[in-house]
């Protein structure tokens, strides 16, 4: 059954505050919130490098200016923190658009991944210049109040609808699995019974599972908003914002223009010589990719109710861009969201009894995966689990997964 552990991982998910409210844990659920953003941060940027081998040293360019714009609105013009993240995203897209053509000549490998980094640097070192500390806030950075919508009642209640609305297309996905499963011409009439009971099985189970945790989660806002509402509500936002770009990305690669971006990454002459604008190609693909990393620093600012040049144009933020997609795993799209969750939780619980030197156990987890699991920590993970549960059905479908497997 295809894609079945990200579905339950999505109900734990949706379950956990509750939990981690019992537990006494709450710091956890902010360690969660800031891996959700660096997750959507982090898809941003292995959708460039994975699909058209773009290596993008100036991605945190993207991140920044959808923070500050996301900052400015809701400041300077008192817009309503929704439609300030929309308005952003949006210009996202555009600052993308510009970035593929200023470098249109030199859209490709080395060329593109320090021209990018220059333009990082040059908008940095504007914002640092104390001439422009109005608009940057210099080193203290600009602060936003809490806006009014996460001290609404109704944010995890819209969360819920519309992870209601993830299950319908996950059962749709689920009886397509099944029903190709089935009809396998491969596997004997017994056989065959034998498997679509036991994925009938968990597609009930899943279900029981993931209405009750929904029935739960409304009957307990119902009666008491818990204490650390806020928290729960940035939770909920970030958490379903990451879904939503997940579930995109993943009906994106199913069309034909993967097909056109894997060409061009393996072979530009030959994609132009099939037909491809390749320019056209890889300035959507930063078009895409510079909405998502904007959507994340709008996500980011409403985390930290502060913003700075130092955190939102660090260069050090593109390099762990490349972090999270390496460990993960450039060539699935859960790839990112499992170097990202991981880094980050790692970092922070490091942090506290080893301060700076987190650090250094990221750059060897980053090494170790490099020498010895090129593929990414998603990859032999999955197939791991392919492996064990390939008696009765298929866990994951690794193989539709992947890309291709061959080096950018």
């Amino acid at each position: 059954m295809r894609h079945t552990i990200s579905y339950i991982l999505l109900v734990i998910l949706m379950f956990l505050p509750l939990l981690i409210e019992a537990l006494g844990i709450t710091k956890l659920i902010s360690i969660l919130t800031y891996a959700f953003i660096m997750s959507i941060y982090a898809l941003s940027f292995s959708f460039l490098l994975g699909y058209l081998g773009l290596l993008n040293f100036g991605h945190s360019l993207f991140f920044g200016l959808g923070a500050y714009l996301t900052t400015y609105q809701l400041i300077w013009l008192g817009v309503p923190y929704p439609l300030a993240l929309l308005i952003s995203t949006v210009l996202g897209s555009l600052i993308g658009l510009a970035v593929a053509f200023i470098t249109r000549k030199m859209l490709r490998g080395i060329p593109f991944a320090f021209i990018t980094l220059t333009l990082l640097l040059i908008i940095y070192s504007l914002y640092k210049r104390r001439e422009f500390r109005i608009i940057s806030g210099s080193e203290q950075g600009l602060i936003i109040y809490l806006p009014e919508i996460l001290t609404s009642e109704m944010i995890p209640l819209i969360s819920i609808l519309i992870f209601v609305i993830i299950l319908i297309n996950i059962l749709n996905e689920m009886r397509e699995d099944f029903l190709n499963s089935s009809s396998n011409n491969n596997l004997s009439s017994f056989k065959r019974g034998t498997f679509l009971s036991k994925n009938i099985l968990v597609l009930c189970l899943f279900c029981m599972i993931y209405i009750s945790a929904i029935i739960i989660l409304i009957r307990y806002l119902a009666s008491k908003m818990p204490p650390y509402r806020v928290s729960i509500n940035i939770y909920m936002i970030s958490l379903t914002s990451l879904y939503l770009i997940y579930i995109s990305l993943k009906t994106l690669i199913k069309r034909p223009i993967a097909v056109a971006w894997i060409t061009t990454r393996d072979n530009e002459t030959r994609a132009e010589t099939l037909g491809y604008n390749s320019f056209m190609l890889k300035a959507i693909a930063l078009v895409i990719s510079g909405t998502i990393a904007s959507l994340s620093g709008g996500l980011y600012i409403l985390y930290s109710q502060n913003i700075n040049p130092d955190t939102a144009f660090s260069p050090l933020l593109s390099v762990y861009g490349l972090v999270y997609s390496i460990i993960g795993g450039v060539y699935m799209i859960e790839g990112p969201i499992v170097g990202a969750t991981l880094v980050t939780i790692l970092e922070k619980y490091l942090s506290d009894f080893v301060g700076g030197w987190s650090v250094v156990a990221t750059g060897i987890i980053f090494i170790a995966v490099v020498l010895y699991m090129p593929k990414g920590l998603s990859y032999y993970l999955w197939h791991a689990l392919n492996k064990i549960f390939s008696r009765g059905f298929s866990i994951y479908g690794v193989k539709n997964k992947l890309v291709r497997q061959e080096k950018i």
